[in-house]
């Protein structure tokens, strides 16, 4: 029977052999090879047409929160939120016009606005109805209340006048959410109003699924473009500034920002190809690799449409975030095929072009799996992560990452083995179809053969001269020992910033391209309201008007509401409504009344133009009792302030009580700030958990410690340039995070592959290190120089997402490549980590593989 091996046994010593054997089948048979995986991969690429395109907002919410419960609660009982289109009107007073915004001209210009804007016929068909059977708008909220909504009041009142009637209000109107940094009197809170410098209208849009082309179309083609041309007009004649938004205004201007961007990331993978040309091709026609290069677009291309052909089969959306996978697979790719091409140029090059790649494979198999493993492990643990949208992205990148590995050691091995052929066969490179001349250029060739060889060898020398000169530098006396303590020391100081001060959340403006017109519009609102919205007081429990104890509790819940400091006025609900209705035609308390009475009177009060109109939609009947209803009143919504905003929405929610909850559209967002700190710091202990039980696999347990430890600091760096260069902590970032563990693996793995191969042969520490880094410290320097490249076209970005994409990927970048090249071959001399009691070991398994391959 044969003896049981162990998994790290297995991967240590038994794939390389693996490895080995599928180098030289794919080698030697490379057109069959490439045909078979083109046959495969569009098999599995036909999934893309099943794949949905779900760029919702819902996917950005975690779905095991309060808020999202809450949200599905609001949903089921009272429909969809309503869409908003907003008007902003802007003029601050002067000499000229001491009453700014509130001037009778510019009142009445801005009138006339919203009236061709309640005129459209797309308007009253799309508007939020009123209840009953008449089928009329609801009441459009904006200054205009004041006067019914009748612009010949307005002209035919006197500046006085007009300022008189904004003074008295209205009951339900709220000045201060619709008329921004009103002047009064002597500066008296209650005083008459003089003046004010801006005002805003706010029209609401039924969000229907089923007539959702056509509400797209009035915004972008009606209401847009009305507000636009009358914009200019208002402009004109009275100097005032208006600034308009509608519901798919953000969405519009995000994937602008991205289209204009596209063209950056399309110069970044160019740059990228470009820079891959220039490392491995030569002055020699024929030596020249350019045209290999040009099959990392291929590999790119093949391995995403593994990953989107799956995702289709499987039904997982794409979404936006989806893109970036193909920004992560060309790193990825490209930093395996320079390790691959650089181990294929160590190899003698008098062995046959087959037999080349099969040791390529067999020494850099091993890493490149190790790397593509813990990657896969990285974005696996991130599918976890209750946001869809991430969960979405990181599923497709971990298949994506699989795939370009597949790829890797089949298609590219293959096309590489060509490539040693074309060679061979003295073809070249641009146009492989003809042969060099044997006689007339390569007999010029033979006069300049030494010159050449000699060129060649100091281009090779010249490579590896940062490297070697580094590592001789690393040998002297007490470096490796002060080196490890000054990336310890940064580490920890950056760790400290980035723990206590990095900040959470994102700006609205973030992912928007500069000078859009929605940026203006946030910028305005504001100054002048700063963010006012309405929040929902939604009670889940019977409630009989005709019980005491049922009105004790909406008593308490109506004076809690107002009593919040962030509530603005009294709250609209129909429960104030009934009790001004008894007040008014029954007189005296209703607590002294009988509960058959009080019934009798909530059931005329359900008959009442106000309550048709107003609440029948926010209240929900069964048998007379309200089952479940909602409360609105308008509040002040610290978005600038993530920390503020989760205490404010914690007090109203407390102010609901036990009975009601408080909802608003933005505390679905809000909870991912509330447990932002928990799903990173889970999931980057997961992956290093995972990372660590990877490279108990491929490494010894003291080396896998060195190597976890590695990646450990490179993140703590990042965290800390994070807060350095003010970049948040949010969704954008936290996937970035995640990215950052599989790519210091990548640093770091290699480096330690070739550093225990040369332990297992016998080779001290130092000696170890030095070859170790002088092999693979290139191809990870140029994998590590080709995403920097790519990542600083970014910096260019008009878009502050993608700058921040850019800051990331550039300290992931420079903080792997210092750890990588610096930090963990100190770690190796001053432990002496690996053992060179496997060189025997290593030396017969050689010895067993050279004579199969010579039966092969």
């Amino acid at each position: 029977m044969g003896k049981c091996r162990s998994p790290t046994s297995f991967v240590q010593e038994s794939m390389p052999l693996h490895f080995y054997r599928l180098g030289m089948l794919v080698a030697t048979h490379p057109l069959m090879t490439i045909l078979i995986t083109l046959i495969v991969v569009s098999c599995i690429m036909g999934g893309v047409a099943f794949t949905e395109l779900d760029n919702g907002y819902e996917n950005w919410y975690p779905q095991k929160t309060q808020a999202w419960s809450d949200y599905t609660y609001q949903k089921q009982y009272f429909g969809k939120m309503n869409r908003t289109e907003m008007i902003l009107i802007e003029s601050v007073p002067t000499t000229s016009n001491p009453y700014g915004v509130l001037s009778k001209d510019i009142l009445s210009s801005v009138f006339a606005l919203h009236d061709k804007m309640t005129s459209l016929a797309s308007f009253k068909s799309l508007c939020v109805k009123q209840a009953g059977d008449s089928g009329d708008c609801e009441e459009v909220q904006s200054p205009f209340v004041l006067w019914n909504d009748d612009g010949a009041s307005i002209q035919g009142n006197t500046q006085d006048e007009i300022l008189d009637t904004i003074t008295a209000g209205k009951q339900g109107f709220v000045m201060d959410a619709f008329i921004g940094k009103v002047e009064r009197e002597n500066d008296d809170p209650v005083g008459r109003v003089l003046a004010g410098s801006a005002l805003q209208i706010v029209y609401w849009i039924q969000d229907l699924a089923s007539k959702e082309e056509e509400i797209l179309a009035y915004e972008e083609d009606e209401f847009l473009v009305l507000c636009r041309s009358e914009a200019a007009t208002i402009a004109s004649n009275t100097g005032a500034g208006v600034y308009c938004q509608a519901e798919r205004s953000y969405t519009d201007e995000s994937d602008r920002a991205i289209a204009d961007d596209q063209n950056l990331m399309m110069f970044a993978m160019i740059l990228m190809i470009g820079y891959v040309s220039v490392v491995l091709s030569r002055r020699d026609r024929v030596e020249s690799k350019v045209l290999l290069s040009f099959t990392i677009v291929v590999c790119v291309g093949l391995s995403l449409g593994v990953a989107f052909g799956i995702c289709g089969y499987l039904k997982i959306p794409f979404t936006q975030m989806s893109m970036m996978t193909i920004f992560i697979i060309m790193g990825v790719g490209i930093d395996d095929m320079f390790v691959i091409t650089g181990e294929f140029s160590r190899t003698p090059s008098h062995l046959p072009s087959p037999e080349r790649v099969a040791l390529s494979l067999k020494g850099v198999g091993n890493s490149i799996f190790y790397t593509s493993v813990t990657d896969f492990l990285a974005f696996g643990i991130g599918s976890f992560i209750d946001l869809p949208a991430v969960s979405f992205f990181c599923v497709t990148a971990a298949l994506a990452v699989l795939s370009v590995f597949l790829v890797q050691v089949t298609f590219f091995a293959a096309c590489l083995g060509l490539d040693g052929m074309r060679i061979e066969g003295d073809r070249y490179d641009l146009v492989p179809c003809w042969k060099r001349e044997k006689w007339s250029e390569r007999n010029e060739k033979e006069k300049e053969q030494e010159g050449i060889a000699k060129e060649i060898e100091e281009m090779k020398e010249g490579g590896y001269s940062v490297c070697v000169d580094f590592t001789s530098f690393l040998l002297k006396p007490k470096v490796a020992p002060c080196l490890i303590f000054l990336f310890l020391l940064l580490g920890s100081l950056m760790g400290y910033r980035g723990i206590t001060t990095i900040g959470k959340g994102i700006k609205i403006s973030d992912f928007l391209p500069e000078g859009s017109y929605v940026s203006e519009y946030f910028e305005k609102r504001d100054l002048y309201f700063g963010e006012i919205d309405r929040i929902e007081f939604i009670t889940t429990v019977d409630v009989d008007v005709g019980v005491e104890g049922d009105r004790a509790r909406m008593d308490k819940l109506m004076a809690d509401i107002e009593a919040l400091e962030q509530t603005v006025g009294p709250p609209d609900c129909w429960y104030a409504a009934f009790l001004s209705y008894w007040s008014d035609n029954n007189g005296g308390s209703i607590d002294d009344a009988e509960a058959s009475v009080v019934k009798s009177s909530f059931t005329s009060f359900q008959s009442t133009p106000l309550y048709t109109t107003r609440y029948s939609n926010a209240v929900v009947l069964n048998s007379g009792v309200v089952s479940t209803s909602k409360c609105g009143s308008l509040f002040y919504f610290a978005s600038h302030d993530t920390d503020t905003a989760l205490l404010d929405m914690d007090k109203a929610r407390a102010a609901a009580g036990d009975d009601a909850f408080a909802f608003n559209a933005n505390y679905l967002w809000m909870e991912r700030y509330r447990i932002i700190d928990k799903i990173t710091m889970t999931s980057l202990l997961g992956c290093m958990l995972g990372v660590f039980t990877i490279s108990c696999l491929f490494l010894d347990l003291l080396s896998a410690v060195l190597v976890v430890v590695c990646v450990i600091l490179i993140n703590i760096n990042l965290l800390g340039f994070m807060s350095f260069w003010e970049v948040r902590l949010n969704v954008a970032s936290l996937v970035i995070l995640i990215l950052s563990i599989g790519f210091s693996v990548d640093y770091s793995a290699h480096i330690a592959e070739g550093y225990l191969s040369h332990r297992h042969r016998g080779r001290s520490a130092e000696e170890a290190v030095v070859s170790g880094v002088k092999e693979m410290g290139v191809s990870v320097m140029n994998g590590g120089i080709s995403t920097l490249l790519a990542v600083l076209m970014l910096s260019v970005s008009k878009s502050e997402g993608f700058r921040v994409l850019f800051k990331m990927f550039l300290g992931m970048v420079v903080f792997g490549l210092l750890h990588g090249l610096g930090f963990l071959p100190s770690l190796f001399l001053v432990t002496k980590s690996g053992s060179g009691m496997g060189g025997k070991v290593v030396e017969e398994n050689s010895r067993s593989e050279e004579a199969e391959n010579m039966a092969l």
